[in-house]
């Protein structure tokens, strides 16, 4: 289910927590259990290829405001507006980011920096049941579009089994790897929802709002991809959420953007529901 208004900040300091203690326990656990989010299993792109010049003109760069460092994807998706996934952001304020854009290289110093000022993540995320798991980062000024610097669109048509999505992202190159500098590109192909989750034993974890991928063992997301773009025919269908680290030759499990459509738009236009579901609010947009 969909929602609209943000949660309040004690629902988020508890999330921070419950988020910090499933981190401790998969350290904690053997490799075949769940590592979550994924970006913590030091693993990104694994068995992927430098990304083609001008590939993904719409991937971001998600880093602390402080250390410079990447530390999750992400896709513009708007002038104003970034999509990522909520577990890069849960716990933190707008004033701990920067957004990277315009760039394959995280050691370009000709690409941009934009800073947000305003986080929405998903009131229903739910870290220990990896449901929810995306949020919108408005940016505090317009982004200059240019080649190498544009918004996704949206695919909402339905997958066919087998389908290849493309994934791309800074993430680490092997478990406990280092992050590259240039970013990686991998082709993985969609898994319907029953089959993904006869894959994870049935578990509950994978639910209606994700979209699966797979390709060969040894190939697939991994740590600080997550938040990340997988397109089809170049439009945006889901953003990597978690997986098995890393590349175990089990399905990634990634955020369906068609689920969340409505979330995003209700957001992008200014517009929040009252309490009680039936009145609308709109803001002037900020320029």
């Amino acid at each position: 289910m969909d929602c609209s208004a943000q949660c309040p900040q004690s629902q988020l300091l508890a999330m921070s927590f419950c988020l910090q203690l499933s981190l401790l326990l998969s350290v904690q656990g053997i490799l075949g259990q769940i590592l979550y989010p994924p970006q913590y299993t030091t693993n990104r792109i694994v068995g992927g290829e430098e990304a083609a010049e001008g590939l993904a003109p719409y991937q971001i760069s998600l880093q602390g405001m402080k250390s410079g460092h990447h530390s999750c994807g992400g896709a513009i998706i708007d002038k104003r507006w970034i999509v990522t996934a909520a577990h890069c952001v849960i716990g933190k304020e707008a004033s701990a980011f920067r957004v990277l854009t315009g760039t394959q290289n995280l050691q370009h110093n000709a690409s941009r920096l934009y800073y947000p000022d305003k986080i929405v993540m998903h009131c229903n995320y739910k870290p220990r049941m990896y449901r929810n798991d995306i949020a919108l980062l408005r940016l505090n000024e317009s982004i200059v579009f240019d080649n190498a610097t544009q918004p996704v669109e949206f695919d909402h048509e339905p997958l066919a089994a087998g389908e290849k999505l493309l994934l791309t992202g800074w993430g680490t190159m092997s478990l406990g790897g280092d992050v590259p500098v240039q970013l990686q590109s991998l082709e993985v192909k969609y898994v319907p929802f029953e089959e993904c989750r006869a894959a994870h034993d049935n578990s509950s974890r994978v639910d209606i709002g994700h979209v699966c991928t797979f390709n060969d063992k040894g190939k697939g997301a991994c740590h600080g991809d997550s938040g990340g773009p997988l397109v089809h025919n170049g439009k945006l269908v889901a953003l990597v959420n978690w997986g098995l680290p890393c590349a175990r030759g089990y399905p990634d499990a990634h955020a369906s953007i068609a689920y969340y459509h409505d979330f995003i738009r209700t957001h992008l236009s200014g517009c929040q529901k009252d309490g009680d579901g039936t009145k609308t609010e709109c803001e002037a947009e900020q320029e």
